[in-house]
C-alpha cells in the first residue's frame, strides 16, 4: 500500500509545485513515512517522477480510448462532449491526472526534457490518430480528416492553456465564442 501512497503524494507535489520545488521529504511526511523509506522502492526523485508519469500516460491513453469506444452519430456535440471532459478532468480535484499532463507537457523538468517530451508525445500523437479515425469514419470530413483534426487540436490547445492560466471562467468564455467559429468553420471548409 505505501508504493501506491508515495506515487499518489509524488503526484500531488508534482503538479502543485512542479518537479523542482516537490521534495522527497515532502513527500514522505504526506504519506506518514521517513524520507529514506522512499528509496526503498524508488532510486531518487528522477526515478518517482519517471514511474508517475509513465503510469498518468497510461491512465490518460486508456481514458482516450474508453471515451472514442463511445462514439455516438452527432459528431459536433460528441466533439464537444470531449472538450468538457477535459475541462472536467482538469478541474476535478482528486484527480489530478490532467493537470499534472499539462504542466509538465509544456514545463518539463530541464534534465529529463528529452525524456518527458517523447512520453507526452505518444500521448498526444495517440489523441491526434483517434481523432483523425474519427473525421475519417464521417462521410462529411473524410476527405478533409488530416485538417479537421489539426485544427481540433489547435481550438484544444488554446482552450487548455486558457483553463491553465485564465481559469474556469476564461475557459467558458474563450469555448463559447470559438466553438461555433470552430465548427461552422469545419462545415464551409
Amino acid at each position: 500500500m505505501t508504493i501506491k501512497e508515495i506515487k499518489k503524494a509524488a503526484l500531488l507535489n508534482f503538479t502543485e509545485k512542479g518537479y523542482d520545488g516537490a521534495s522527497l521529504s515532502d513527500i514522505a511526511e504526506e504519506v506518514g513515512i521517513k524520507k529514506q523509506s522512499i528509496y526503498s522502492h524508488f532510486k531518487s526523485k528522477d526515478e518517482l517522477f519517471i514511474t508517475v508519469m509513465k503510469e498518468v500516460i497510461d491512465e490518460e491513453t486508456k481514458f482516450l480510448h474508453q471515451f472514442f469506444s463511445h462514439y455516438h452519430s452527432d459528431l459536433k456535440s460528441y466533439l464537444e462532449d470531449f472538450i468538457l471532459k477535459f475541462k472536467e478532468r482538469y478541474v476535478n480535484n482528486e484527480e489530478c491526472n490532467m493537470k499534472f499532463v499539462l504542466r509538465m507537457a509544456y514545463m518539463p523538468p530541464v534534465h529529463l526534457r528529452e525524456e518527458v517530451v517523447y512520453n507526452f508525445k505518444l500521448y498526444f500523437s495517440e489523441l491526434e490518430n483517434l481523432l483523425n479515425e474519427l473525421f475519417l469514419s464521417e462521410k462529411a470530413f473524410s476527405k478533409k480528416a488530416e485538417r479537421a483534426t489539426l485544427s481540433f487540436l489547435t481550438i484544444l490547445d488554446g482552450l487548455l492553456v486558457a483553463l491553465m492560466y485564465g481559469g474556469i471562467e476564461r475557459f467558458n468564455q474563450k469555448f463559447k465564442v470559438s466553438w461555433e467559429i470552430y465548427w461552422n468553420g469545419l462545415l464551409n471548409d
